[in-house]
């Protein structure tokens, strides 16, 4: 990990002046509910706000909505710091277009599990 850190990852938060990670709470995974978080790395290939911000974009241009202020909030912020962040957005959100007018863009049934199984009643 030393060298992925002090190479690839070091060159690309030089000219960043700081906030370099993410946090983003999730559902609880764990059976026992206790709370759960995705740590990334801002700006990287899998830069899960850049995925999110894409998609409402795609909702919204498929919907003929125009970006309202948070949206137009979150674009810049995602695209501050990438070089070529408005070729990214642009190719992600035709990504998202494309998945929307296949059918793939419904979100999935979560069906959540019971912290403690039930117990049966005892006579």
């Amino acid at each position: 990990m030393l060298p992925k850190l002090f190479g690839p990852l070091r060159e690309r938060y030089a000219n960043r002046p700081g906030g370099y990670t993410r946090v983003l709470r999730i559902e609880p995974i764990k059976e026992d509910q206790a709370p759960s978080a995705i740590l990334e790395l801002v700006d990287g290939p899998k830069d899960m706000r850049f995925a999110m911000t894409a998609r409402t974009i795609a909702k919204a241009q498929a919907d003929g909505k125009a970006i309202n202020d948070m949206t137009a909030a979150n674009i810049h912020k995602v695209t501050r710091y990438r070089p070529t962040a408005e070729k990214d957005l642009e190719e992600m959100v035709g990504k998202f277009a494309e998945m929307e007018a296949a059918g793939d863009f419904g979100d999935e049934e979560v069906k959540k599990k019971r912290a403690y199984p039930k117990l049966e009643q005892s006579r």
